[in-house]
């Protein structure tokens, strides 16, 4: 069981540390519980664990949130400081590949929430986007297969989008860390405080490359 924790906190180590593309933004982040129900899943990590989206609040302002890390946990109702920033690498770019493909849906039941959840690890923990094969799997489903092959369903289509969602992690070194997506700049942001969230991060970015610009020749 450790050798598997330790291989499943490696490989998301590398998923979530390549390439965060500006500093990060502190804020206080509470989750109030799950936005639609969970399903219980077991995972090839040898881990049970409840699946699904969160309902929450970021700075006081609601938020939609999603699980990122299985290695730690943490409470609901519970007040944390969370650092938000944008990575820029392969792995969130499917992210935003997938909230694109079924964001919409995805709070709609406990299915496509629990769907979704699965869907986030795979992309999170696993490269080949299989969740009967490879390094993290469904192994075992219960009551819960045609929730299973919904997030199969979705991680087949990855790579047949260009217009993706932006895709924040919210972190912290001694609790469970998040993503949370905001929407391509065309579609009405869900919610608010997500274009907010992703706007002050975009804002960074630009503020950075400028300073970057500007500095003189060492």
């Amino acid at each position: 069981m450790k050798i598997k924790m330790l291989v499943q906190r490696s490989l998301l180590a590398g998923a979530l540390g390549l390439c965060v593309a500006v500093p990060a933004q502190a804020g206080t982040l509470i989750a109030t519980g799950y936005a639609n129900g969970s399903q219980t899943f077991g995972l090839s990590t040898g881990q049970t664990v409840g699946a699904g989206g969160f309902v929450g609040t970021w700075n006081g302002d609601p938020l939609q949130f999603w699980c990122a890390e299985l290695g730690q946990t943490f409470g609901f109702n519970h007040s944390y400081i969370y650092a938000a920033s944008i990575p820029n690498n392969a792995t969130f770019t499917m992210l935003g590949e997938l909230f694109h493909e079924a964001y919409a849906g995805a709070l709609s039941d406990a299915t496509h929430s629990a769907a979704f959840q699965l869907a986030i690890w795979e992309i999170l923990y696993d490269g080949d986007v299989d969740l009967s094969a490879g390094t993290f799997k469904v192994s075992n489903a219960g009551t819960h297969q045609a929730t299973v092959d919904l997030a199969q369903g979705w991680l087949n289509n990855l790579g047949k989008y260009t217009d993706n969602y932006q895709i924040t992690l919210l972190s912290n070194r001694e609790h469970q860390d998040f993503i949370t997506g905001t929407p391509p700049r065309e579609e009405a942001p869900e919610p608010a405080s997500l274009a907010l969230l992703g706007a002050g991060l975009a804002a960074m970015i630009v503020a950075s490359r400028r300073r970057t610009q500007k500095a003189p020749d060492a």
